[in-house]
């Protein structure tokens, strides 16, 4: 995975994480925009109170940040096709998915768990990284909806992960895929900011 989506890059120190098992009772931080139609117009979610849109790119679905466009945190959603994983929608199904990262990870893998938030089941893992020399955080959850595969990430300072934990599940919480192919929605351009550059992996 490249969790580059603009700015400067959390690089990954080669440490995963164990990821905290998923708990019953999950905070949500307040609700504030929805997202515009993505991916066609087949997804869509809502923005935490107080995010921002990130400009559109390749590299992603759709990006947000809180406060610093070139910094953490930030809250990023990539797709890609399923292949023959089937749609999580228990802990039974996660399963599938689970062994298909752990795979990825080629034996250094984090620790996965279920999660279920909203209407919707993920399975959850959780990377040290590093930002600007500062330790920082990585979490991730991976879903299954409509023939593609869905990956939330909120990347932040590992001090703050915490903090923002609420921000990632309200989108993850508020994210709906349609099954049908909707008509073809874009999403609104933002131009980067003065001296702003295209991020780039570290």
């Amino acid at each position: 995975m490249e969790p580059a989506p603009a700015g400067e890059s959390p690089s990954d120190d080669g440490q995963p994480a164990a990821a905290e098992p998923a708990k019953s009772a999950i905070s949500l931080a307040p609700a504030g925009n929805a997202t515009p139609p993505l991916d066609g117009g087949r997804v869509q979610s809502t923005m935490p109170e107080g995010w921002k849109f990130l400009p559109r790119s390749a590299d992603y679905l759709f990006a947000a940040y809180y406060q610093e466009k070139g910094g953490v945190p930030r809250i990023v959603l990539r797709q890609e096709d399923a292949g023959d994983l089937p749609t999580t929608d228990s802990a039974d199904s996660a399963k599938p998915l689970a062994d298909k990262l752990k795979a990825e990870f080629q034996g250094n893998e984090p620790q996965f768990s279920v999660l279920h938030v909203g209407e919707n089941w993920f399975v959850r893992f959780e990377k040290k990284m590093s930002f600007r020399s500062e330790k920082a955080a990585g979490l991730f959850l991976v879903t299954v909806q409509g023939g593609k595969r869905y990956t939330i990430e909120l990347l932040t300072l590992a001090e703050k992960k915490e903090e923002f934990l609420p921000a990632l599940y309200r989108f993850a919480a508020d994210l709906k895929v349609a099954t049908a192919e909707p008509a073809e929605a874009s999403m609104p351009t933002e131009e980067p900011g003065p001296g702003e550059e295209p991020a780039q992996p570290m």
